[in-house]
C-alpha cells in the first residue's frame, strides 16, 4: 500500500550535537533580500538626511534598469522588487490585522483560526494574504525557533516522529512505516530545525475535487517538512498522513496555514467534503493550525452546509475598492459602511468581523486611484539601488530615485492623465485594471529608450527621457477607452432575449428613470407586445435573461451586497452601464437583431 514517509525522525545524538554547532554560527537566518527598512518612509521621498543631489541627470542605461525593475515589480508579485512596492493604506491595516489573528493562531497553544477573505475581483484579496504570510514565516520561521531550545526541539522532534509512525502504521496496517520515518530522519530533522510555520496552498480551480486536494495538501507538507511524497497514495491515506502530520507537527510546536483560494468552488460541492475534513481538523486539541478562504462571491457563507458553517465561525475580512474622490471629502469608507457603521465591515450575522479595507479622510487620499497608480509606477527606497547595483553607491541611486519621481509626479499631475484616472474611478475600474495601465505605460517608456539608445549610436551620452505623461497617456489608453468598444461588442452578442430587456431598460433611462429592476424592464416590455412582430416569451425566460446583463458588464446593481442580504434580484435596482452610442452601434452591428427590436428601440417615448 502507497504510503508517504514519517512525519518526522529522530536524529541520532551526534547529529544533533553537529546541528547545535552550526546554529551557532552567525549570519545563517533570517530572509535574504529583506532590509528592515524597505517599506518604511513616503514612496516620493529619498532617505532621510540624504539632502539635495548634486549627481548628474541619470543615463539612458539608468533609466532602462530602472524601467525593468519596474516592470518586474509590477507583473511578478513574488519578486524582489515587488516587495518593497507598499500596500495601499487600507490593504495596510487589513495586512496588520491578519498578522495578529495568524499571530496569536501561532504562539498560542490552542489558537487555531478560520477566517475568510471577501471583495470584488481585482481589490488584492490574494496580495494582502500573501504580504500578511511572508511576514509571519519572515517572524517565526528560522534556524530554530527562540522559545525552544535544541535538546527540546530534538527531544520532541523524536518523540512526535515515534507517535505519528505509531499512528499511521496503525491506521494503514504497514509495519515499515517505522524504517521509511528513519530513513527520512536527517531530511525531516533539517527540515524541521528551520520551519516553524507551513503554508499550504489549495485553489478551487486547479484542484477541484477532494481527492487532489487533499493529494496536493500532502505533497507540500512534504516538500516542506522533508519528507517522502507519494503520489499514487489514495484519498484515504492522505487523510490519515494528513492528521497524524499536523499531529506531530503540534508536538514539535510547529503550525501550518492553509489558504484556500477559490474558496466558493469547494462550497458548491455537494457534500463539501474538503472543506468538512480541513475545517474538522481544527476541532482537534492536538493540531494547531489557521484556515483562510479567499473568495470573490460575497455570499458564499450561504452556499455552506452547517456543519462547514460552524467551523468557519463568523470572522470575516472585507478588501474593497480605493477611496473616490467623494469618499475623501465626505470622510465616508471606500466600500461604502452603513450609516452609523464604524470602520469595521460586519459580517450578516454578527459582529466578529476582523477588519476591512476602510479608511478616513485622513488617509484616504494616498488610497485614491491616482495614488495606487503613483505607488506601482514609483522607485520606493531599495528599488534604484536594486536596479543599478551596489556598486553604484547610495548617492546615484538616491538622486536617479528623486529623479524619476519629481517626473511621475507631475506626469500624474497633467489635466489629461487626471481626466483618465478619473473615468477610471467613475467606471468601477478593480485596482487590477490599474497594474495593466502601469504594465503598458512602462512598455511605452521602455520603447522610447530602446529608440533614444538606437539614435544614440549605443553611446551613454544619449539623452535621457524620463517617464512623462504621453506614456501614462498611452498606458490609460488601453484601458479607458478600450471599455467603449467592449460594450458595443457583448451588446452584439447578446441573445435576443436580453437584447430586447436591454432596449425596454434602455427606454425607461430615456424616460428618466436612471435606475430600474425587472418588474418595470417587464411592464415597459408588455406595452409593445400587442404590436406586430413582436417578440413573445415567457417572464420566467426574461427573468434569467436579465440577470445575465450585470455579468456582462452591461449594467450593475445599485447595492453591492445585493446577493449578501437575500434579497429578491426581480425588485433590485439595476443601473445601466452604457448610453445611447454604444447601444446603437450594438444593435447595427448584431448579426440577428430581429426589425421588431430596432423598432422598439427608435420608437418615441
Amino acid at each position: 500500500m502507497a504510503r508517504h514517509g514519517g512525519p518526522l525522525g529522530s536524529p541520532s545524538p551526534r547529529k544533533r550535537k553537529d546541528r547545535a554547532d552550526a546554529a551557532q554560527t552567525p549570519g545563517k537566518s533570517g530572509t535574504p533580500g529583506r532590509g528592515a527598512g524597505a517599506l518604511a518612509g513616503s514612496p516620493m521621498q529619498g532617505s532621510p538626511g540624504a539632502g539635495p543631489s548634486t549627481a548628474p541627470a541619470a543615463s539612458v542605461e539608468t533609466w532602462q534598469r530602472c524601467c525593468g525593475v519596474l516592470r518586474e515589480a509590477v507583473v511578478d508579485a513574488g519578486s524582489a522588487a515587488a516587495a518593497l512596492v507598499p500596500l495601499r493604506p487600507s490593504l495596510r491595516r487589513t495586512k496588520d490585522d491578519l498578522v495578529r489573528v495568524l499571530d496569536e493562531a501561532v504562539t498560542s497553544t490552542n489558537g487555531n483560526a478560520a477566517l475568510l477573505v471577501l471583495g470584488p475581483q481585482g481589490t488584492g484579496k490574494t496580495l494582502v494574504v500573501e504580504r500578511a504570510l511572508q511576514e509571519v514565516c519572515a517572524r517565526h520561521n528560522g534556524a530554530l525557533s527562540a522559545s525552544l531550545s535544541l535538546s527540546a526541539a530534538a527531544a520532541a522532534a523524536a518523540a512526535a516522529a515515534a507517535a505519528a509512525a505509531s499512528t499511521t502504521a496503525a491506521v494503514l496496517d504497514a509495519p515499515s512505516t517505522s524504517a521509511t520515518a528513519a530513513g527520512n530522519a536527517s531530511a525531516a530533522s533539517v527540515a524541521a530545525s528551520v520551519r516553524n510555520v507551513g503554508v499550504v496552498r489549495l485553489n478551487g480551480l486547479l484542484q477541484p475535487d477532494e481527492r487532489t486536494a487533499f493529494q496536493e495538501v500532502a505533497r507540500q507538507l512534504c516538500r516542506d517538512f522533508g519528507q517522502r511524497f507519494v503520489k499514487s497514495a489514495s484519498f484515504d491515506e492522505n487523510l490519515v498522513f494528513l492528521k497524524g502530520m499536523l499531529h506531530a507537527l503540534y508536538k514539535c510546536l510547529k503550525k501550518v496555514v492553509f489558504v484556500v483560494d477559490e474558496f466558493q468552488q469547494y462550497a458548491k460541492k455537494g457534500k463539501q467534503q474538503m472543506l468538512y475534513y480541513l475545517l474538522d481538523m481544527l476541532q482537534d486539541s492536538k493540531i494547531q493550525a489557521a484556515v483562510i478562504g479567499i473568495s470573490a462571491a460575497h455570499n458564499v457563507a450561504e452556499d455552506l452546509e452547517k456543519r462547514v458553517l460552524s467551523r468557519v465561525g463568523r470572522r470575516r475580512v472585507i478588501v474593497t475598492f480605493p477611496a473616490r474622490d467623494e469618499d475623501v471629502l465626505t470622510g465616508a469608507a471606500p466600500g461604502g459602511s452603513s450609516p452609523g457603521g464604524s470602520a469595521a465591515a460586519r459580517s450578516p450575522g454578527g459582529s466578529n468581523t476582523t477588519a476591512t479595507a476602510a479608511g478616513g479622510a485622513a488617509t484616504a487620499a494616498t488610497d485614491s486611484y491616482e495614488g495606487l497608480l503613483r505607488d506601482m509606477l514609483a522607485l520606493h527606497p531599495g528599488m534604484a539601488a536594486l536596479a543599478l547595483g551596489q556598486g553604484q553607491g547610495q548617492g546615484a541611486a538616491s538622486a536617479a530615485a528623486e529623479e524619476h519621481n519629481a517626473a511621475l509626479l507631475a506626469a500624474l499631475h497633467s489635466p489629461r492623465v487626471k481626466e483618465d484616472v478619473a473615468r477610471l474611478e467613475a467606471i468601477g475600474s478593480p485596482p487590477q485594471h490599474l497594474a495593466l495601465v502601469a504594465e503598458a505605460a512602462l512598455a511605452a517608456w521602455g520603447a522610447d529608450l530602446a529608440a533614444a539608445e538606437a539614435a544614440a549610436a549605443g553611446t551613454r551620452a544619449a539623452a535621457a527621457v524620463p517617464l512623462g505623461a504621453s506614456h501614462l497617456l498611452t498606458g490609460l489608453r488601453g484601458v479607458v477607452h478600450a471599455p467603449e468598444r467592449a460594450l458595443v461588442e457583448a451588446v452584439s452578442g447578446l441573445p435576443v432575449l436580453a437584447l430586447v430587456l436591454l432596449v425596454a431598460a434602455h427606454r425607461l433611462q430615456r424616460k428618466g428613470q436612471p435606475m430600474c429592476n425587472f418588474e418595470m424592464v417587464w411592464d415597459e416590455y408588455r406595452s409593445i407586445q400587442g404590436q406586430r412582430g413582436a417578440i413573445t416569451f415567457t417572464k420566467e425566460a426574461a427573468a434569467a435573461a436579465w440577470q445575465s446583463l450585470p455579468l456582462c458588464g452591461l449594467a450593475h446593481y445599485s447595492d453591492a451586497h445585493l446577493e449578501t442580504r437575500g434579497r429578491d434580484l426581480s425588485y433590485a435596482g439595476v443601473v445601466l452601464l452604457l448610453g445611447s452610442s454604444e447601444l446603437d452601434a450594438g444593435l447595427r452591428e448584431h448579426p440577428h437583431c430581429p426589425d421588431a427590436v430596432t423598432r422598439f428601440h427608435m420608437q418615441e417615448i
